[in-house]
């Protein structure tokens, strides 16, 4: 019998189910009402989910010596987007673990878990689902030979040129998916060979975002602080050995730091360096540095991905929260209408994919029912237990904005010009029929609290929509209450 496998990823500094009273977003929320349990009623042999924390989650616990390693992971998972492939790798890991042919996979994100699926959806594009491994076999279910596999797809061939301008080594990686897809029988069309054979059946996300890390100055200042508390570890581990060795203490320490350094640079050449042979031409072999820069702007979507939905965020004023469209026009124009559906909702970005407390969540309940409803209400349609997920969706409910919360953070005696925050950017103007039913009600019955305050509904990005006009004409003013 055919199942769903359901690949939930969360946004950066997100991990849902930690605390009893936790602030959640619509992506674990989704999740706590579709996966399996003793608590769900949910049958495993319909439907099974795979839930991974956002970046930057990553609790501070085991032993002491090691803690300090994990609160520099964690502070460059949040800050700068580190250990975004391998939650790719670890949600296509997932889906080669359970699925058989059939199978439905759908994908929901958040933020930079929304680019996590997105990017997993090209990784099927270009690979497919393997279900026997190089020799024709089985392909394992769990250790390191499906991991292996995993790598292949996502380190090999999805990474390839990453971080260059997609045409420089576009050839190079198609050649490298070609080659795993022979490897692995995954062509969709064996004569052709143009594609991977399994894409995902549903993708959903909640407002994807650029943003994969910080850049600038807060970089350096973020990479300058990592630095120092390494080199702060190498210095006491330095001390330790001395007084257990022979060594002096700087030849203590300068072995470290080589020993250090050398685990460096075979780890950076292991996982930067990439590498293809005979091509284009037999004995070829080509290399390239290869990283993923600090934004994403792919907006390519598998047309034979069947639904796609996307819930945008209106009043998001971050610049480096910009906004990444998705699809390409000629593919719109020949897909159904139901293909792509991207929809604007009130509020900022958190606003639409949850992660307030739930005193302050009615507005990310309004994306959070449209979602849960667009994919229950299709063919094979996601198995919800709608006891697990309660919304009470309001279009008057409280909007947030992280560019004052910011300045919020200074003490009151400093004068608001030196309050230093977000830079700002709004987003691009858009149109009220690409909004959802609930923002015209905001609209209609503003005022609305914005940051505490209450003020007009007046979001710069549908200023010169020619409908709601009379709404930011210089008469309107806030209702007194």
């Amino acid at each position: 019998m055919a199942k769903n496998i359901l690949i939930f990823s969360d946004g950066t500094g997100q991990a849902g189910g930690l605390r009893p009273d936790q602030r959640l977003s619509n992506v674990y929320k989704l999740y706590r009402a579709t996966r399996t349990g003793p608590d769900s009623n949910i049958d495993p042999a319909k439907q099974i989910a795979f839930y991974e924390t956002g970046l930057g989650s990553a609790e501070i616990s085991g032993p002491a010596w090691l803690r300090p390693f994990t609160a520099i992971r964690k502070i460059l998972g949040s800050a700068l987007g580190t250990g975004l492939t391998n939650n790719v790798a670890d949600g296509y890991e997932a889906i080669l673990k359970f699925y058989e042919p059939g199978d439905h996979i759908f994908l929901f994100g958040f933020s930079r878990g929304a680019y996590t699926v997105r990017s997993l959806a090209g990784v099927m594009n270009l690979c497919g689902v393997p279900t026997r491994d190089a020799q024709g076999n089985p392909i394992p279910r769990a250790g390191k030979a499906l991991r292996a596999i995993v790598d292949e797809a996502v380190h090999t061939v999805y990474e390839h040129g990453a971080g260059h301008p997609r045409a420089k080594y576009e050839d190079e990686r198609e050649e490298q998916a070609r080659r795993f897809r022979v490897k692995y029988q995954t062509q969709d069309d064996p004569i052709a060979n143009a594609r991977g054979n399994i894409v995902p059946y549903f993708i959903g996300v909640f407002d994807t975002v650029a943003a994969l890390g910080v850049t600038g100055v807060k970089r350096f200042a973020l990479l300058t602080f990592a630095a120092l508390v390494v080199i702060g570890l190498i210095m006491g581990a330095g001390w330790i050995v001395s007084s257990l060795s022979p060594l002096e203490y700087w030849r203590s320490v300068f072995v470290i730091a080589s020993i250090s350094l050398g685990t460096l640079l075979v780890f950076l050449y292991r996982t930067r360096v990439k590498v293809i042979c005979d091509f284009p031409d037999k004995g070829n072999r080509n290399y390239h540095w290869a990283a993923w820069r600090f934004a994403f702007y792919d907006r390519f979507l598998d047309p034979r991905v069947r639904y796609a939905r996307h819930a945008q965020a209106i009043d998001e004023r971050r610049a480096t929260f910009a906004r990444v469209g998705w699809g390409k026009n000629e593919d719109m124009k020949n897909a159904p209408a139901d293909w792509l559906v991207q929809t604007w909702f009130a509020g900022n970005h958190s606003d639409i994919g949850g992660s307030y407390p739930e005193t302050e969540s009615r507005l990310s309940d309004i994306a959070l029912k449209w979602m849960a409803q667009e994919a229950e209400g299709i063919p094979h349609p996601l198995i919800i237990d709608w006891t697990k997920l309660n919304v009470f969706p309001d279009p008057l409910g409280m909007q947030h904005c992280e560019v004052e919360s910011v300045r919020d953070i200074y003490p009151r005696w400093v004068p608001k010009q030196f309050r230093r925050s977000w830079d700002e950017k709004a987003r691009p103007d858009i149109s009220l029929a690409d909004c959802h039913e609930s923002v015209l009600k905001r609209f209609e019955n503003s005022p609305i609290l914005n940051c505490g305050i209450e003020m007009q509904y007046q979001p710069e990005c549908l200023r010169n929509e020619p409908k709601l006009a009379k709404f930011y004409q210089p008469s309107v003013e806030v209702a007194k209450k």
